[in-house]
């Protein structure tokens, strides 16, 4: 097994390439290292990002929000800080160490990550460690990994940013469903059917601590792939749990392989992966549920790749209102909310796809669709999203490559005629209506 992955190892270990879509297993190339690799190696990227919203202040509110009229929602306002509707930042900056452990035994392996870039893993520090983990290859046919690392999930949380993802956002469906936010419960007046609570510490980063068992097995021109994750289900910030149940998440994998080798490989794969778990909000664990399925085809200068994902439980709908406080006005204080019984559910798709018409630049386009609370309890509640990205990548050099995205974003009250109050109804159309377009350019340098 760890011979069918060297070429592919050596040409990404480290992570040190450009951009260039590739159809690699990416389990693997993040939990392991080729035979041959070094007992250590120092890699990093950064990424100064550039990001404009255009969007008009809100106005037309009634009612009780109506002292929010002249301000900017929070989703037109660039994160993590949501102070301003454009902004330049350094959205990650990334240094790392991984290898293998000669000392002690060549089949150990660990990988190390630190970031310092403005995102939601840092929104409250400076510095996150956001990956930490040790790899050990004794057991034939499986790999056992341990610490903090991503999850085994969808296809757009589990590539690596900085070389397999060919937009600046993630859609709003893997944000919503898969990007964890821990909450903390609070008091405070919220729609019926949500709690309201407070965002503790980091962003999951489609992260967790836990063991996690995989492998990936070739036949021909046939591979398949397999992983198992038993992890704590809490926020990434801290080593222990927070109640007695664990996450367990699994993902089959399968690809039939063109040709090639390593990160120049062409193929086509389908996915699929479940994950299950508690969450406790305040006293009371809620049941958490999420799945989906995908598939990806890389061939020749074509790109086509798409998931679809369906959740249930704790299902984060962000604040209500959804502006920043103003400090001494007569308006109710935002408080974040989310929707905890598992009947709760909501779903979502992408469909993207890219074509290399000059050898050092790429198009790009992606429709995606998410439909939070879809359930009938929820709904004066529900809110669909739907985004065209419009994008374009320049490869400049082996370790440095650009990224531009244009954003069409839709936001709609699903049902209206359940909001039951003439003001409230108006306000929430007025919101939904009020989603601005958003500009984003990134730049990747790889060291």
């Amino acid at each position: 097994m760890m011979k069918k992955n060297v070429l592919l190892l050596t040409l990404i270990s480290g992570l040190g390439v450009a951009n260039a879509s590739y159809a690699a297993d990416w389990m693997s190339v993040q939990g392991l290292e080729p035979a041959n690799a070094e007992a250590y190696k120092l890699w990093g990227f950064i990424q100064p990002t550039y990001t404009y919203i255009e969007a008009k202040p809100i106005a037309g509110l009634g009612g009780t929000i109506a002292g929010y009229n002249g301000q900017q929602q929070i989703p037109n306002l660039v994160g993590p800080d949501l102070e301003h509707t454009q902004n330049i930042q350094l959205f990650r900056a990334r240094l790392g160490v991984r290898g293998v452990l000669k000392a002690v035994d060549d089949r150990i392996n660990y990988f190390v990550l630190l970031e310092a870039g403005r995102n939601g893993i840092t929104r409250d520090q400076n510095v996150v460690l956001s990956d930490a983990s040790m790899t050990f290859s004794y057991i034939p046919g499986m790999h056992l990994r341990a610490g903090l690392f991503k999850l085994p999930t969808g296809e757009e949380a589990l590539s690596p940013v900085h070389v397999d993802y060919n937009y600046v956002n993630f859609t709003n469906v893997t944000d919503g469903m898969l990007n964890e936010r821990d909450m903390t419960p609070i008091t405070g007046t919220v729609p019926a059917g949500l709690a309201g609570g407070t965002v503790q510490g980091s962003l999951s980063g489609f992260r967790d601590i836990g063991i996690e068992a995989f492998n990936t097995f070739r036949h021909n021109k046939w591979e398949f792939g397999y992983a198992a994750m038993v992890s704590n289900g809490n926020n990434i910030n801290f080593i222990t749990d927070n109640n007695h149940a664990k996450d367990f998440t699994g993902r089959l994998q399968v690809s039939y392989v063109f040709g090639g080798a390593g990160a120049a490989r062409e193929d086509v794969n389908a996915f699929i992966w479940h994950q299950e778990g508690k969450r406790t909000f305040g006293s009371t664990d809620y049941n958490r549920m999420r799945e989906g399925l995908g598939f990806k085809y890389m061939k020749d200068k074509i790109r086509v790749s798409g998931e679809a994902m369906h959740g249930s439980g704790m299902i984060y709908n962000g604040p209500n209102p959804p502006f920043n406080d103003i400090p001494g006005a007569n308006t109710p204080a935002p408080i974040d909310t989310v929707a905890l019984q598992d009947y709760n559910t909501a779903e979502g798709w992408y469909l993207e796809g890219g074509y290399k018409f000059l050898p050092q630049w790429r198009a790009n386009l992606k429709y995606d669709v998410y439909n939070r609370l879809t359930n009938s309890q929820q709904a004066a509640n529900e809110r669909d999203f739907k985004t065209w990205t419009i994008g374009g990548e320049y490869l400049m050099s082996k370790n440095t490559h650009f990224t531009l995205t244009y954003e069409i974003r839709k936001n709609s009250v699903a049902h209206p005629e359940a909001i039951a109050n003439a003001t409230n109804r108006n306000n929430a159309l007025l919101i939904a209506d009020d989603l601005g377009n958003r500009i984003s350019l990134q730049m990747t340098h790889i060291f």
